[in-house]
């Protein structure tokens, strides 16, 4: 089985996520204040958001491989 880079992983894990918050939070209707925001006012908290997930799926993908590595 071709195994993958935990780099890759994280990465596309990354970037599906920032898509999907994306498309939830601007395409979305919603009633909320936060609606009318624009995306420059946020870049900055979704980068980090986008950086602490990459974190977490990066180690995550290192503890399991770890854990079920024959």
């Amino acid at each position: 089985m071709n195994k993958k880079s935990p780099y890759f992983t994280a990465s596309v894990a990354s970037v599906l996520y920032i898509i999907i918050l994306v498309m939830l939070k601007y395409f979305l209707p919603s009633s909320s204040m936060s609606a009318g925001i624009n995306i420059k006012e946020e870049l900055p908290n979704l980068i980090f958001g986008t950086i602490i997930f990459w974190i977490v799926i990066f180690f995550v993908h290192q503890v399991l491989v770890r854990r079920f590595s024959d």
